[in-house]
C-alpha cells in the first residue's frame, strides 16, 4: 500500500512538473503586430487558455493569475476543448492574446466567433498596466442578433489598441453541451460591411443552389413518379438545414424555432436529418433489397428506428426530468445512435462493389460523398484529440464546396441513372415491338399456310372432281342403265352386256389410276427433278403402248437435283396427261415428245409436242368448249406461268414457269 501512495504521489508530481513546464506565462506569450492594412488576422499559435473549474473567477481574478503558470498554449490551429456531454461537466474557459498596435495611430478591430451556438460570450480589453479599458456585454445563442453588439448571426466584440501599445485581451467562453470549438479571428472593423456582403452573397448562392436542384429534383419526381427523387430531396433539404443551422441562419432568421426543442437539441436535428437522408437515398440507389445480400436491407430498416430513437432524445427533457446521471446516458446513446448510419451506408458501398450489384454507381456515390464525410469525421476526430483542429475541419465555409461537390456527383449519377432506365425502357419496347413483330409476321405466316391449304384442297377436290368423279359418274350412271334395263326385260344379247361391263371395269380403274396420281403427287412436300422425270417414264410405260400407233419420249434436261414442291408435280403431270390424252384422241400422231427443262435458278420449261395434224383456233384464244385446254391453262396459272398451244409441223402444248 505504501508503495502504491508513493506511485501515485510520483506520478501527480510529474503531472504537476509537466504542466508547469508547458504553461505559458503573459510575458512569454507571442504577440500579435496588428497590420494597417490587411483585413483579418489569424491568432493560429498565438493563444493561451485556462478551464475556470471553480466557476467563479471574474477578470480581475484571471489578471492576477496572469503573470503565473495558469495559462497553456493552445496548439491546435483552431481551438478545441472537446466535448461536454452535460450541463454540469461544463467549465468556462478563458482565452487569452495579445494585440500590438505599432503604427501612430488607434486601430480599431472586431473579434469574430465564427459560430452561434455558445451559452455565454464575453470580451475583456486590458492594458499593460493590468487596466480593464473595455467590457461587453454578455452575448449568447439565447440574445437576438439584432440586439447584439453587431447585427450578425455570428458574435463580434470590437475593441481598440491605442497607437504605439499592447493590450491583452481575454475571451470567456462557456458552453453547456456539444462540441468546444472557438473559431476565433480578428477583423478590421473598417473591412466588416465588404466582410459581412461577401459572407452573406457566398452563402446565398450555396443555400440558393441546393434549393434549385432540389426543386429541379421535385420536378423529376412528379413526372417520373421514382421514389428515388424524393429521396434525394430529403438528402437536398437535409444539406440545406445542416448549413442554415450550423452557420447561425435559424438563429438570426429564425430566432424562435430555435427553442422548438429543448436547449440547443434544434442545433443537432438537421445533421441527424441529414446522416438518416443519406441511409434512406443509398438503400435506394444501390438497393440490395432483391439480391442476396437483402439483409443490409432489413438492418438498414432497423437503422431507420435508430433516427425516431434519436427525436426521442432530443425531445425528452419536455416529459422527463433529466438528472446528470439520465443526461449523460441519453447523450451517450444519442451519440451512437447519431453515427449509425454511417457504417451502415460504408457496408451498402462495399457489398455493392464486391458483390458486383452495383460497382458504377457505389464508386460514384463513394467519390460524391467523400469530401464532405471526411470532413465530419475529421471533426469527429478533432474532437477527441486525435487530429488537430485545421481551419477547414472547423469553419463551415469548407463544407460548402464538399456539399455541392457530393450534389454535383449525385446529381450526375441520378442523370445516368435516368439515361440507364430510359434505355432499359426503350430497348423493352423494342423488344416488345420486335415480338408484336414476329406475333404479326407468324399469324400472317399461319394465314397464309391456311390458305395455301385451302387453294391445294380445292385444286385437289377440283382434280378429283374432273378426272376420278368423272369416271365414278360414268360407271353409276352405266349400272344405273344396266339396272333399270335387267328390270324390264331379259338378257338376250351377253355380249353387249360383256361389253358394257368391260367398259365400266376400263373407267373404274382409270378412277383408281388417277386417285395413285393424286395421292402420290401429294404425298411428299418436294420431289427431285430426277425423281419427277422417272414418274413420267413409268406413266407414259403403263399407258401408252406402240400397239397403240403412238411412241411417247420424255427428255429431262437441266439440274436433276433441283427440287419441285408437291404443287408443281401434280399439276405439271396433270398437264402432261391432258395432253396426252389430247394427243391420242385427236392429233392422229404417231409420236410425241415430253421435254422438261429446269434451270438451277428455278426457272421451268414444258413442252409436249406431237407430229400428228396440228391444232388451230381463232386469234389464238382457247375457245370456252375446250375444257381440257382450259384446264392446262388454269393449272399453269396457278403456278404463276404461261400457258400457250401453237402448231409448228404438229401441235405444241408449252407451259413456261
Amino acid at each position: 500500500m505504501r508503495r502504491f501512495r508513493q506511485f501515485v504521489f510520483s506520478f501527480l508530481t510529474c503531472c504537476l512538473l509537466a504542466f508547469r513546464l508547458t504553461a505559458q506565462p503573459l510575458s512569454s506569450q507571442p504577440v500579435i503586430a496588428l497590420p494597417e492594412h490587411d483585413e483579418r488576422v489569424s491568432l493560429s499559435g498565438r493563444l493561451a487558455y485556462l478551464h475556470d473549474s471553480s466557476h467563479t473567477q471574474t477578470i480581475a481574478d484571471v489578471i492576477k493569475l496572469a503573470t503565473g503558470a495558469t495559462f497553456q498554449p493552445i496548439t491546435s490551429p483552431v481551438p478545441n476543448f472537446g466535448i461536454i456531454t452535460g450541463t454540469k461537466l461544463a467549465e468556462p474557459i478563458w482565452i487569452r492574446f495579445r494585440p500590438q498596435n505599432q503604427s501612430h495611430k488607434e486601430q480599431k478591430w472586431l473579434t469574430e466567433i465564427d459560430f452561434w451556438c455558445f451559452d455565454e460570450l464575453q470580451l475583456f480589453v486590458v492594458d499593460a498596466n493590468n487596466q480593464v479599458l473595455s467590457t461587453s456585454p454578455v452575448m449568447g445563442w439565447k440574445v437576438r442578433a439584432d440586439q447584439r453588439i453587431r447585427s450578425h448571426r455570428h458574435f463580434w466584440f470590437p475593441f481598440t489598441v491605442p497607437a504605439q501599445q499592447n493590450v491583452t485581451v481575454y475571451l470567456r467562453v462557456l458552453k453547456h453541451r456539444g462540441t468546444q470549438i472557438v473559431p476565433v479571428e480578428l477583423v478590421q472593423e473598417s473591412a466588416y460591411n465588404s466582410f459581412v456582403q461577401r459572407s452573406y452573397l457566398y452563402w446565398g448562392g450555396v443555400l440558393f443552389t441546393l434549393t434549385f436542384v432540389a426543386f429541379m429534383s421535385l420536378i423529376f419526381f412528379l413526372t417520373t413518379f421514382d421514389r428515388i427523387y424524393s429521396k434525394y430531396i430529403f438528402c437536398l433539404l437535409g444539406l440545406v438545414g445542416f448549413f442554415f443551422i450550423n452557420d447561425g441562419f435559424m438563429n438570426q432568421f429564425a430566432f424562435d424555432a430555435q427553442f422548438w426543442m429543448p436547449r440547443q437539441n434544434v442545433y443537432f436535428l438537421f445533421p441527424l436529418i441529414l446522416f438518416y437522408s443519406q441511409l434512406t437515398f443509398v438503400r435506394t440507389f444501390l438497393s440490395l433489397r432483391n439480391t442476396p445480400s437483402h439483409r443490409w436491407h432489413i438492418i438498414g430498416t432497423w437503422v431507420l428506428f435508430g433516427g425516431v430513437a434519436c427525436l426521442i432524445v432530443l425531445t425528452a427533457e419536455w416529459f422527463v426530468p433529466l438528472t446528470p446521471t439520465l443526461e449523460l446516458v441519453m447523450i451517450r446513446a444519442f451519440s451512437a445512435l447519431y453515427w449509425l448510419p454511417l457504417p451502415v451506408i460504408i457496408a451498402y458501398i462495399v457489398v455493392s462493389i464486391v458483390r458486383g450489384y452495383h460497382v458504377g454507381e457505389a464508386w460514384l456515390y463513394s467519390l460524391a460523398v467523400l469530401p464532405f464525410y471526411t470532413l465530419n469525421l475529421a471533426q469527429v476526430f478533432s474532437n477527441f484529440g486525435v487530429l488537430p483542429t485545421y481551419e477547414p475541419v472547423a469553419n463551415f465555409a469548407y463544407y460548402a464546396p464538399a456539399a455541392l461537390f457530393e450534389v454535383l456527383m449525385l446529381t450526375v449519377a441520378l442523370a445516368y441513372r435516368y439515361k440507364m432506365d430510359r434505355d432499359q425502357t426503350e430497348r423493352l419496347v423494342k423488344e416488345s415491338i420486335v415480338q408484336q413483330q414476329r406475333a404479326y409476321q407468324s399469324e400472317v405466316q399461319t394465314l397464309a399456310l391456311k390458305n395455301s391449304l385451302l387453294v391445294e384442297k380445292e385444286r385437289i377436290a377440283r382434280d378429283l372432281h374432273d378426272n376420278v368423279g368423272a369416271h365414278l359418274a360414268f360407271i353409276v350412271t352405266n349400272l344405273t342403265q344396266i339396272s333399270d334395263q335387267a328390270e324390264k326385260q331379259s338378257v338376250k344379247d351377253g355380249k353387249q352386256w360383256a361389253s358394257r361391263l368391260r367398259n365400266i371395269v376400263m373407267h373404274t380403274r382409270e378412277a383408281v389410276k388417277l386417285l395413285r396420281e393424286t395421292i402420290w403427287a401429294i404425298h411428299q412436300e418436294s420431289f427431285t427433278v430426277e425423281e419427277f422425270g422417272e414418274r413420267l417414264d413409268q406413266y407414259i410405260n403403263r399407258y401408252f403402248h406402240q400397239d397403240d400407233g403412238l411412241n411417247v419420249d420424255v427428255v429431262v434436261t437441266g439440274s436433276q437435283t433441283q427440287r419441285l414442291s408437291s404443287t408443281q408435280v401434280l399439276n405439271l403431270f396433270r398437264i402432261v396427261q391432258e395432253a396426252l390424252t389430247n394427243v391420242v384422241k385427236h392429233a392422229q400422231a404417231s409420236t410425241a415428245t415430253v421435254q422438261l427443262q429446269v434451270s438451277p435458278s428455278g426457272h421451268i420449261n414444258l413442252q409436249i409436242h406431237d407430229d400428228g395434224r396440228g391444232f388451230t383456233w381463232a386469234n389464238g384464244a382457247i375457245s370456252s368448249h375446250h375444257y381440257g385446254l382450259q384446264n392446262m391453262q388454269t393449272r399453269a396459272q396457278e403456278l404463276g406461268g404461261t400457258f400457250r398451244v401453237f402448231a409448228d409441223n404438229g401441235t405444241t402444248v408449252e407451259v413456261e414457269i
